[in-house]
């Protein structure tokens, strides 16, 4: 048997590796991270967000297949009741005047913000408590941004 070397041992590593045990003897499943101090990248911050178009030209279109097949994975598979897959918005906030329009910076200078129009002065969730002063903005649009 193969051996299988995962890099990174974040939340989606040591996932990928748990799974994994499943199919091949886990002594043979190897994680490497190269970081001295934990929840450094990505998987520290993971939240089960998924964006089609954040992505810089690089990567833009592994970007976007990736969020289409978890799209269409969702919908074949009743993704929405079985994981909780949802299309939603993403919003910027700043509270007390804290100025961000344009801050939200795409790869290239674009903004999130000015590519989706301002919606989100209107889109505010019910539930968020606004002071006069505060900021929301919309960056994304229900298209191009879901949760798990």
């Amino acid at each position: 048997m193969a051996n299988t070397v995962i890099l990174g041992s974040g939340i989606v590593g040591v996932s990928i590796a748990y799974y994994l045990a499943d199919h091949q003897p886990p002594d043979t499943i190897h994680l490497v991270d190269p970081a001295a101090e934990l929840f450094l990248s990505g998987s520290g911050f993971a939240g089960g967000f998924l964006a089609k178009d954040w992505f810089s030209e690089s990567v833009a279109a592994l970007g976007a297949l990736s969020f289409d097949e978890h799209r269409k994975l969702a919908e074949e598979e009743g993704g929405r009741e079985k994981w909780g897959y949802a299309a939603s918005v993403a919003f910027r906030y700043s509270r007390g005047g804290g100025e961000n329009k344009g801050k939200v910076d795409l790869p290239g200078g674009a903004s999130r913000n000015k590519r989706c129009n301002d919606e989100g002065q209107d889109q505010a969730p019910h539930w968020l408590r606004r002071m006069e002063g505060d900021t929301l903005y919309a960056i994304s649009k229900r298209e191009t941004t879901a949760q798990l």
